[in-house]
């Protein structure tokens, strides 16, 4: 579409008089500057590489061949720069290509830098929602920090959403075992248990295993609990998440793994230590959250570089019946969850 004060000849030179149009001082066209063919997918492929770095294990950036497109590239609308592409064109269906979202250098800082916690308010005015597929976030031309992934229940084989139902059944089964974290400073409601090992404060031990001795004394005296069917549970549940990590991110789970490996760390599913590593052995515990649980703003510090965090909506375990589903794929609603 042409706009007023531009001329129809191929250089587009201003007129003074849109009926007299002017030409160069040299008399010659103005040559429009010559484009490398290809030029925009090269760059969103080197991006993309760049991006994914973290994601990917060692050797197989061929993930991303040169002749496969990516999904829709896109940079925060609010930057002043060109947006290469848009969220909007990116098919809600198709969660197997990536969606990148490069943060622009004018986005990269907090706004509102004197305010610890982020408000609600600031998020919709300065921030941009991503809410379907797979997407990776990072800075422009720097590794991602981020990779996303939202799978409805309704789109997962029968077989998939077993595997998550019994990774819930699973977790409350282990509240039986385990004793919910105890309250400190940053934790404002809700309720949070860990199990696998920890670091001991005894000076005569190194680690230890969350668990309930109490209500594991009583309930093997009851016979309601077996250690060898525990210890497969326990097993099958480590390695059903391992898998999940596996798939979703290979690189990040090879670092994890061999930090656990070098350090000596016990594996989440080892029932002894020492214990011999399996090939899906890469963390030592894992935390679960329910019943509304929220933090006050902190910071942790932790020896992993990457945090693997789930959502499961679940419908409440403490009013639900026996007749009601387990997921609640429809129905539910999430609030804050404002991670820095």
């Amino acid at each position: 579409m042409q706009t007023l004060g531009q001329s129809n000849l191929p250089g587009g030179m201003p007129t003074a008089n849109p009926g007299q149009p002017t030409l160069p001082e040299n008399n010659q066209k103005r040559r429009r500057p010559k484009k490398r063919p290809n030029a925009n997918e090269k760059q969103e492929e080197r991006r993309a590489r760049k991006a994914m770095a973290p994601f990917v294990a060692s050797g197989s950036l061929a993930v991303l061949p040169s002749h496969a497109p990516v999904s829709a590239v896109e940079e925060d609308p609010h930057n002043n720069e060109e947006v290469m592409d848009q969220d909007d064109n990116q098919p809600q269906e198709d969660t197997q290509k990536p969606h990148f979202y490069y943060v622009p250098p004018s986005c990269q800082d907090n706004p509102h830098k004197d305010k610890l916690f982020t408000c609600q308010e600031t998020l919709d005015e300065h921030y941009h929602r991503l809410s379907f597929g797979t997407c990776i976030i990072s800075p422009r031309n720097q590794v991602a920090f981020c990779k996303v992934q939202w799978i409805p229940f309704d789109s997962m084989s029968p077989a998939e959403l077993t595997g998550w139902e019994k990774i819930v059944f699973h977790l409350l089964k282990r509240c039986e075992h385990v004793n919910p974290v105890k309250k400190n400073g940053s934790q404002t409601d809700g309720m949070m248990w860990a199990d696998g090992w920890r670091k001991i404060s005894d000076p005569d031990q190194s680690v230890g295993r969350f668990c309930l001795v109490g209500k594991m004394k009583n309930a093997m005296k009851r016979a309601q609990y077996n250690p060898i069917s525990e210890a497969a549970g326990i097993q099958e549940a480590s390695d059903f998440i391992s898998l999940q990590l596996q798939k979703f991110a290979p690189g990040v789970f090879k670092s994890c793994r061999q930090l656990l490996i070098d350090s000596w760390f016990p594996s989440m599913a080892h029932m002894e230590y020492p214990s011999p590593y399996t090939e899906n052995d890469f963390t030592s515990f894992l935390t679960f959250t329910m019943h509304n649980f929220y933090n006050k703003p902190h910071m942790d510090s932790d020896v992993n570089d990457w945090t693997l965090v789930i959502w499961i909506p679940i419908f409440n375990p403490l009013t639900r019946t026996e007749a009601d589903p387990v997921m609640a794929d429809e129905g539910f609603d999430m609030l804050g969850v404002q991670l820095s």
